[in-house]
């Protein structure tokens, strides 16, 4: 594919030559879009006749003379034709004196590493250091200058030298990590749909930045990321699990005698947050008059984290129901965090999930917190919201709001007051 771009008034072309793969930016020597455009479409035929699949593809005689070509593809030197290194009469194929080294895979992961802590907080880097350690060993990734793995307080009792994640994969070389050794490694995991998908968004991204800085030489210029070829792990059909009006009674009431939890699971059902979004509020994310939340990014000191909010920061409407509970809850708490753990800190999100299914086993409550999160938007949707006010309090982008909850939007004769 070639592609056409302005710069100083001029168009230029960028493309990739297909045989050598070989970056070029030309000028077109031309201001006129329309005849840069037409340059652009032959040099993208061009480009098409240099692909391999079509070097040793005869036409009859007949045909050739009509169309003014050869016969043979490759019997003449289209234009942009790069030569290829030739084999000597001494012996097998030479290498290439352009001809790029190969990169290992520790040079690649450790650049990918020193990128992403540039970029992201430390909590996103720790989650990218535990899925390359499960891919390549713990002794590898510390070899190489990641942080030693810490055992946590549950497996700390069964913790010996022989837990030590032993590597998936033992290659040297970038290359030789193919679509269907990622896929073996992620489904190899005994892991949900949601966090396959997670490992295969981290591959894919890590094979992305090796390409974007010349790391990865892709072999194949249809599909430059090899890992774009794996599974996308999305669960189709998917379903979209609600509470009734009876339902969120059921569920706040079986967390009466934890008024901290119980106060979370009311603002996620009743104001549309994330688990993530809900437990890093603190005291001042309310408005003074209670008629907003503001979500915004925030640092935890104590843990040398902060949020880095996956959608940006917003302001969140505290509908009537929510404000009464919300305004009785802050006058009995203490301490920066809206909803603090019992020694003050602030819960992380694995750990207050884990604490509510212990909570709702009692009664037999099978919900998570993506069902509240889900409960906020079809009760909004069949009440006749703008599906726009819906994404906007929630974070997300219309076309994903009218994907999951179309089915619950009020329809427009309806919501007008038309019959």
């Amino acid at each position: 594919m070639a592609s056409k771009f302005l710069r100083r008034q001029k168009w230029w072309v960028k493309f990739r030559h297909p045989r050598t793969g070989h970056l070029f930016r030309e000028s077109l020597q031309t201001h006129d879009a329309v005849r840069a455009e037409l340059m652009r479409a032959r040099i993208e035929v061009q480009l098409q006749l240099l692909e391999p699949k079509f070097l040793n593809v005869e036409l009859p005689q007949s045909l050739a003379s009509l169309l003014d070509c050869p016969a043979v593809a490759g019997s003449e030197t289209p234009m942009l034709e790069a030569p290829l290194p030739q084999p000597t009469k001494a012996g097998p194929a030479q290498e290439s004196p352009t001809e790029k080294p190969r990169t290992t895979v520790d040079e690649a992961v450790a650049a990918y590493l020193r990128f992403v802590r540039s970029e992201n907080a430390s909590a996103h880097v720790s989650n990218k250091v535990s899925i390359f350690r499960r891919f390549l060993g713990d002794k590898r990734i510390e070899a190489m200058g990641g942080p030693a793995r810490v055992k946590n307080c549950a497996r700390k009792a069964s913790s010996t030298e022989g837990a030590i994640v032993k590597p998936f994969f033992t290659g040297t070389y970038l290359d030789e990590i193919t679509p269907a050794l990622v896929q073996e490694f992620i489904e190899g995991l005994g892991v949900g749909r949601d966090t396959m998908r997670h490992y295969r968004q981290c591959f894919h991204h890590w094979f992305s930045f090796c390409l974007k800085f010349d790391l990865y030489h892709p072999t194949n210029w249809h599909r430059p990321n090899p890992m774009s070829g794996l599974s996308s792990y999305v669960t189709r059909n998917r379903q979209i699990d609600f509470l009734t009006q009876d339902q969120i009674q059921a569920q706040l009431s079986a967390l009466h005698e934890h008024p901290t939890i119980r106060m979370a699971v009311a603002v996620m059902i009743y104001a549309g947050l994330r688990l993530s979004e809900t437990l890093w509020l603190t005291r001042d994310s309310i408005a003074p008059d209670f008629s907003f939340l503001s979500v915004r990014n925030r640092a935890d000191k104590d843990a040398g984290v902060d949020s880095s909010l996956k959608t940006g920061e917003r302001t969140v409407t505290i509908l009537p129901t929510l404000r009464r509970e919300l305004e009785l809850y802050v006058n009995r708490t203490e301490g920066t965090w809206l909803f603090p753990k019992s020694g003050g800190g602030r819960w992380r999100a694995d750990t207050f999930g884990a604490k509510l299914r212990t909570l709702n086993e009692k009664p037999q409550l099978p919900w998570t917190c993506l069902a509240f999160r889900h409960t906020f938007a079809t009760q909004r949707a069949a009440e006749g919201w703008p599906l726009f006010r819906i994404a906007k309090e929630m974070g997300n982008s219309v076309a994903v709001v009218e994907k999951y909850y179309a089915g619950f939007i009020r329809p427009v004769q309806l919501q007008d007051g038309s019959r």
